[in-house]
């Protein structure tokens, strides 16, 4: 693992950990992205150049993309276009092992965080479809292993999303942490915001070209990885 330190400023030991899941657990953001790019060019919408589109692409809510650039707030289209959007992605992502896996140790670093009996939730922004077709339809996941799908919080429309601290929040009282002592991984500008809003002890960016840098106005991380391969040196970890 290159990893690349931060803000340092969290301090002691961890009692939980919660992933953040798209771009985090799994680099699927070029299917992600793929499909609402074709969906907004097909209705005529030029979402700009790259470091523009993925500020309200990435991390943020169907919601909220579809409010940004379609100026969509009716809860009926709202919903339709969430379904056609989503139905195209799990379609790609069914077509896609390349792409649709964990990504590198972290089936490693969960086997090591179950062994040491640490408490372990997902908090994502994708909706109910979504995380069900990853838990019960993408065996080669693995997800129901180390996690509890009914604890799994995800965008079901009663909450703000990221960067809102709500999702973090939940997904810690579902486990039975308190945030503060929680070690977080995310890989978006708006998920960082979220995870300090819920009062993180530590928070970790994950990404293939993650820098530190780049999460300084999010209030920062505790370290960049491109993967989970060294998950040893994680903050506040203590692990077997």
């Amino acid at each position: 693992m290159a990893g690349q330190t931060g803000r340092g400023g969290g301090h002691g030991k961890v009692s939980a950990v919660i992933f953040d899941f798209n771009g985090t657990m799994m680099y699927d953001s070029p299917i992600h992205i793929g499909v609402w790019l074709d969906l907004l060019r097909g209705r005529g919408i030029d979402p700009g150049p790259a470091e523009e589109y993925e500020k309200h692409l990435l991390g943020c809510s169907n919601s909220s993309i579809l409010g940004y650039y379609l100026g969509i707030t009716d809860p009926a289209e709202l919903e339709r276009m969430t379904y056609i959007k989503e139905a195209e992605y799990r379609r790609r992502c069914a077509a896609d092992r390349v792409v649709y896996r964990l990504v590198d140790g972290a089936k490693e670093f969960l086997d090591a965080l179950k062994e040491a009996g640490y408490p372990l939730n997902i908090a994502t922004g994708s909706e109910r479809l979504n995380v069900e077709f990853y838990f019960r339809q993408s065996p080669h996941l693995e997800l129901s292993k180390w996690f509890d799908l009914g604890k799994v919080v995800y965008d079901d429309g009663s909450f703000p999303g990221k960067p809102a601290p709500d999702c973090y929040l939940r997904a810690a009282a579902a486990i039975g942490a308190d945030p503060r002592d929680c070690l977080i991984f995310e890989d978006s500008f708006s998920g960082v915001k979220s995870a300090h809003a819920a009062g993180a002890r530590y928070v970790v960016a994950l990404g293939a070209n993650a820098k530190a840098a780049d999460y300084d106005e999010a209030g920062g991380v505790d370290l960049a990885v491109r993967d989970f391969t060294g998950y040893r040196d994680f903050p506040g970890l203590e692990l077997g």
